[in-house]
């Protein structure tokens, strides 16, 4: 999944990170603005990497990315159970193993200077994203149009819930 950018006028530049768009939707506002903004965040440290390099937004960035992601699962984790989602369960096992890939390899973006080491973690992680969003959240939320408006509702109350702690 490989995207072009301009970045001039005559040039372009290979990008590994789609933009979010609303063929990406699972139809549900407060998650489809999360996976935007953790689409975001990945572009933002793509960028990072191939014109910065170091310093401290790539530290910055990292944090903000791992933050954005860790309140998406526990978020989407929490709408899942209580919906009675039957591949909850999964779900969160696969979330778990990005989570653990994440704290064992975003910490060393500022120290390993390989390009190619760079361009490996966007990739995997541009992927892991766009992979599951199609296949794993997609497919929860048909599950949660079919529910009407149950799903609005408990995300409304996890977001307060979260605002008010």
């Amino acid at each position: 999944m490989s995207h072009l950018s301009r970045i001039s006028n005559s040039s372009f530049v290979e990008r590994r990170v789609a933009d979010w768009s609303h063929e990406h939707s699972v139809g549900l506002g407060a998650l489809d603005h999360d996976h935007n903004l953790i689409f975001i965040a990945l572009g933002t440290l793509e960028n990072e990497l191939k014109f910065i390099r170091r310093g401290p937004t790539l530290h910055k960035t990292v944090k903000f990315l791992s933050h954005l992601t860790d309140r998406h699962f526990t978020r989407e984790e929490q709408l899942l159970e209580r919906m009675g989602y039957p591949k909850a369960k999964e779900h969160r096992e696969q979330h778990g193993l990005l989570t653990a890939w994440m704290e064992a390899v975003l910490p060393s973006l500022g120290e390993v200077r390989r390009p190619s080491y760079d361009d490996a973690v966007v990739a995997y992680l541009a992927d892991w994203w766009s992979l599951h969003n199609e296949r794993a959240d997609k497919d929860y939320g048909k599950f949660a149009a079919g529910r009407g408006d149950e799903a609005q509702a408990i995300l409304e109350e996890l977001t307060a819930s979260a605002a008010a702690n």
